[in-house]
């Protein structure tokens, strides 16, 4: 099972509850969590852990629209929350390098998660998911990430800036009122990824608080403090390694990779069930995963994107994106080129 370090983001998570009615020990008793989790640098929730825990907190705070609420009362309270890291990114020069630096060290903040800044002709993605993508998309957590990182970046130049679009994987919520006020522009449910579509001259704005010198002594401390995180790697990531050494020329086999691994296929497998998985499920969502991914580069040929994956001809491909999705890769491909989320 996959297990996260409890760092500030949950604890934030628990003090913004309790800033609004909901004691941590009643929140946690109802989480099934032992509050001993959350009280030291070295404990680990289980990933499901977390999600439970954002899902009561939803539910005993009566906030249909928790993650959004949580993000404004963060933004109102950064620096006592997150110390270094919010003073460094309200010391750098611009908008760009304030999201730059948010991605090289979120992981200080969380580390199951990711935020990553790409830059186009004219347009900027910050693109944000967890390094284990869930089943199921978790909805406050992505829409706390997205509208914190909005708003800081807001404060930091001292501008109401609106994205040009902003896109969930999650499905549209029943009310969505809030998530109108907040962003300002067309919000996009069930996309491909979680993403603020941003003007990318937005990325030059000056901060109003930049100070470099201060910034490249924070810059050596953050890096100090990433650098004494562990490196959790699961045996499924270093299956997934394997499998993308055998592809594009065959389909991964499990003798195969279990060579490369040097263990027995039954010794993989029996590893892969201690972390709630299988082979199977694996090289299923590793192809989904490339599929989805190379189809939004135009570039490469749906022929191409099935070789890639290891499929004998397109017609094996084209059936088994439509079992993965519901849908084939050419309409997949047209949608993801006129969406936002692309």
């Amino acid at each position: 099972m996959r297990r996260i370090r409890a760092t500030k983001a949950i604890l934030a998570l628990v003090g913004f509850a309790a800033n609004v009615g909901v004691p941590p020990p009643v929140l946690l008793s109802a989480a099934k969590l032992n509050p001993a989790l959350l009280a030291g640098p070295d404990n680990d929730l289980l990933h499901s852990q977390e999600l439970r825990l954002w899902d009561e907190a939803a539910r005993l705070t009566g906030d249909r629209d928790f993650g959004l609420h949580l993000a404004e009362w963060i933004v109102g309270c950064s620096e006592e929350l997150f110390d270094v890291l919010s003073f460094a990114l309200r010391s750098c020069a611009t908008l760009g390098d304030h999201y730059r630096l948010a991605g090289r060290y979120m992981r200080l903040i969380h580390q199951g998660i990711y935020l990553n800044l790409e830059e186009e002709s004219d347009v900027a993605r910050l693109v944000h998911g967890h390094v284990h993508e869930p089943s199921t998309p978790p909805r406050h957590p992505v829409e706390a990430m997205l509208t914190l990182a909005l708003l800081q970046g807001q404060k930091a130049i001292g501008e109401q800036f609106a994205p040009q679009a902003v896109c969930f994987t999650h499905a549209r919520p029943e009310q969505v009122s809030e998530q109108e006020r907040i962003f300002r522009a067309p919000v996009h449910y069930g996309c491909s990824r979680n993403e603020l579509v941003l003007d990318r001259a937005l990325l030059l704005r000056p901060q109003r608080h930049a100070e470099l010198r201060l910034l490249a002594m924070l810059d050596r401390q953050l890096s100090g403090l990433l650098s004494e995180l562990p490196n959790h790697r699961s045996f499924q990531d270093e299956v997934r390694h394997r499998m993308m050494d055998e592809l594009p020329e065959r389909e991964p086999g499990m003798a195969a990779v279990a060579g490369k691994l040097h263990m027995s296929p039954r010794s993989l497998q029996r590893r892969l069930q201690s972390e709630g998985t299988s082979f199977a499920t694996v090289l299923f969502e590793l192809r989904r995963d490339l599929a989805l991914r190379y189809l939004r580069d135009p570039r490469i040929s749906i022929g191409e994107v099935g070789f890639l994956l290891g499929f004998l001809d397109v017609a094996a491909f084209q059936r088994a994106f439509k079992r993965w999705t519901g849908s084939t890769p050419a309409v997949y491909r047209r949608s993801a080129q006129t969406s936002p989320a692309r």
